[in-house]
């Protein structure tokens, strides 16, 4: 069996050149990876994150479109939020102390209930289904309203109550 052995090419080919530093499918590598840690860790706006990481900014929107990437975004801003209550507090602690700083106090305030009301948020899970609600012993009990039974008034001509035709 006669097999030919091409010599390797000299340069990576196009394709190849466009799938350097590409996510893996269902993953957050690469450049992707870039953008996102752009965004949480150093606050970069969506286009700037982007242009650092070597993307376009319509790249960075469309891949936000997809659930991996969106749950790989909300991780990271956890973990922001987390490595920041200690810091949150102890600011917190200062203001109570210093001169009356109340825009302050309520950023930090926000700051700190909004990872809890996140948490909740995505940890409930909601589905359809019949909500019963129980009320304490207080409570009122509607009474029923009477039923109205109503007898059709008949005309001259349907005076039968078979239907029948003549």
């Amino acid at each position: 069996m006669n097999t030919v052995n091409k010599p390797p090419a000299p340069y990576p080919s196009r394709q190849k050149l466009a799938a350097q530093d590409r996510s893996l499918p269902g993953l957050v590598t690469g450049k992707l990876r870039r953008a996102l840690d752009a965004m949480v860790w150093s606050g970069a706006r969506r286009a700037e994150a982007a242009k650092a990481a070597g993307m376009t900014d319509h790249g960075l929107r469309a891949a936000f479109k997809r659930p991996h990437v969106m749950n790989a975004y909300l991780r990271e801003v956890e973990v922001l939020r987390a490595n920041e209550r200690a810091r949150t507090i102890h600011r917190l602690a200062e203001i109570r102390d210093a001169a009356n700083n109340m825009p302050a106090v309520n950023a930090s305030k926000m700051l700190l209930e909004s990872g809890e009301t996140e948490a909740h948020r995505r940890g409930a899970v909601q589905t359809p289904g019949l909500i019963v609600i129980v009320e304490g012993a207080n409570a009122r009990v509607h009474s029923a309203k009477p039923t109205i039974d109503v007898e059709p008034v008949r005309g001259p001509d349907r005076s039968r109550d078979d239907g029948a035709d003549g």
